[in-house]
């Protein structure tokens, strides 16, 4: 009764904040206990509580480290006591010890789901380790819990925001696939985040993940209607898609708010023929392109000597200032981009005619050459743009592009004649010839093939021993993926789990599928261990596959169910 009252004492300094007084008292009641221990045959797990409110008082004084003492010893006593683990984990958080933090933290929730504080402080220690997607993850839960949860909301915001920078910086390096899910996590945390709905389709413009790009940019424009880039890059995944009408209506969206905004009246010209600048403000008029027939010009040029080329000036070389000159090569790329080849080749060479030394134009011109199956003219641009920049990079791998591009043409000629020749010269060389031809003359397997690569997850399953269809705690399935190519043979394909860390969950990353032919499937099968605390939870996983390149992408979403260790399942009914 003595050790009550003092502990009763206690608690009530403890609710006035009087931390001092409240330490005093919780000691007596221990000491009194103790002395009672050790002559009494009876136990009274009870007590333990007292320790529990005993680190509670500590944390009030910020005396942490005697805090952590304390609740160590209640949960020594009793391993289901949340408030020792939830409390424990706090003072790990204040004290800067955030790895110790996680695992009571996870108790705690895996104890009491709803327990908000804990998943808030969860996610402070996760975003001090530098595991930002976990952070986002216990965030997000802190928020269905309490939306007006207003530290939850002052740390999403710094998430966000970090989330955010990470994306742009990967933009400015070019590494698109990794700014997509940096953005998608800014935009869990706030989803009518404007600035990451637009730099997430841009990041999948450039990977040219174009079904993935528009309802990134039409929820950009939908938050920010007078986005003019957004409307502009809304088109060019449209012309992706090869989708003119509504490329050619978001370019003109463009042009509503701002009439002189260049990109989108040169995406009009190059896309609407029957758009003049004229039908904007202050648009100066541009002088249509004279087209020409690439493969003509190129049967020409075989019946004829090739003129030589002229010497590329030594001299440093400056970029014109003509603005038609400018256009004009803003103008072909859009026309290689939606593959008007011909149209194409008019704007480069007139860009080479106002500045022989633009090594952009002759490798834009080398390009449409070589999509037009010109590839004696492709090398003859593409060696001047060499002679103008011989480290320049595009100009190198594009070299490396023709030449394999002649040789499989050149192939391809010998072997129309040696099969000429009759029916029995084709049954005794067949056989030399067939693997040769099948692995490396099949044009499907080129780069440029009009033959794309088309995979898809025909089928995702988690296989797990116990036959119940979840994952329980301290259990090791198996997520089954069955990946399925319709197109062209796909190279060194790789998969990737989003969020690539979940809490209370370790999975081995995917394995890479070196080779997938056409009209073929491949299963893959990840390990996935629960922890034998992990909570119950209807968990989600975001599947992406990228190919050797990495410019596609394919996303599905899986979802399976977490079951829980029994002995928590009972711990909470006694405790209700």
């Amino acid at each position: 009764t003595i050790i009550a009252a003092y502990h009763d004492r206690g608690k009530v300094y403890l609710d006035d904040k009087h931390y001092t007084e409240a330490v005093a008292a919780f000691q007596k009641a221990i000491t009194l206990d103790t002395a009672l221990s050790d002559t009494s045959q009876v136990d009274r797990p009870e007590n333990t509580h007292i320790y529990v409110h005993l680190g509670a008082a500590y944390i009030g004084m910020k005396a942490y480290q005697q805090a952590i003492a304390a609740l160590q010893h209640a949960i020594a006593q009793d391993p289901d006591l949340i408030d020792a683990h939830y409390n424990l984990g706090y003072a790990y958080v204040e004290q800067g010890s955030y790895q110790q933090a996680i695992p009571h933290l996870e108790r705690a929730i895996a104890i009491a789901p709803h327990l908000k504080r804990a998943h808030y402080n969860l996610a402070r220690a996760y975003q001090e380790s530098g595991n930002l997607d976990a952070a986002t993850h216990a965030l997000t839960e802190t928020l269905r819990l309490d939306a007006n949860y207003q530290p939850a909301n002052e740390l999403a915001e710094t998430i966000k925001q970090a989330h955010y920078n990470s994306g742009i910086t990967a933009v400015n390096d070019e590494s698109y696939n990794d700014a997509v899910p940096a953005f998608q996590n800014a935009i869990s945390l706030d989803s009518d985040f404007a600035p990451a709905h637009y730099n997430l389709g841009l990041a999948y413009l450039k990977i040219e993940a174009y079904p993935h790009a528009v309802p990134s940019l039409e929820k950009a424009i939908a938050l920010d209607p007078n986005h003019t880039a957004a409307y502009h890059s809304l088109a060019l995944a449209y012309l992706g898609q090869q989708e003119l009408r509504k490329a050619r209506d978001a370019a003109k969206d463009a042009l509503k708010i701002d009439a002189g905004y260049q990109p989108a009246r040169l995406l009009l010209e190059a896309i609407d023929p029957s758009f003049t600048p004229m039908e904007t403000e202050d648009a100066e008029p541009l002088k249509p392109e004279q087209t020409i027939d690439l493969q003509a010009e190129a049967q020409s040029r075989q019946a004829r000597p090739l003129p030589p080329e002229p010497e590329p000036t030594k001299q440093k070389s400056t970029p014109t200032d003509s603005p038609d000159a400018k256009k004009d090569l803003e103008r072909g790329q859009i026309f290689l981009n939606s593959r008007q080849y011909n149209q194409a080749a008019a704007a480069f060479k007139n860009v080479i005619k106002a500045d022989a030394n633009s090594v952009e134009a002759h490798c834009g011109l080398a390009e449409a050459y070589l999509e037009a199956g010109a590839f004696e003219d492709a090398k003859a641009a593409v060696d001047t743009a060499l002679r103008l920049d011989l480290h320049h990079r595009k100009a190198r791998e594009l070299l490396q592009v023709i030449k394999f591009a002649s040789n499989i043409e050149r192939n391809q000629k010998i072997r129309k004649k040696v099969l000429s020749y009759g029916v029995v010269l084709v049954i005794i060389v067949g056989g030399i010839f067939a693997a040769f031809r099948l692995e490396f003359l099949n044009p499907a397997l080129l780069p440029w093939s009009n033959k794309p690569v088309d995979l898809s997850i025909t089928e995702i399953v988690l296989e797990e021993p116990s036959g119940n269809g979840f994952l329980d705690a301290g259990e090791t399935g198996r997520i089954k993926l069955n990946i399925t190519n319709k197109g062209g043979t796909a190279r060194n394909i790789q998969i990737k789990f989003e969020p690539a860390s979940i809490a209370g969950l370790r999975f081995k990353k995917p394995g890479q599928i070196p080779k997938l032919s056409e009209s073929s499937d491949q299963i893959i099968s990840v390990p996935i261990t629960a922890d034998k605390d992990i909570q119950g939870r209807e968990q989600s996983l975001q599947i992406q596959v990228f190919t050797k390149n990495r410019t596609k992408i394919i996303t599905k979403d899986f979802s399976f169910k977490i079951v829980s260790a029994p002995q928590a399942a009972g711990s909470r009914e006694q405790r209700r």
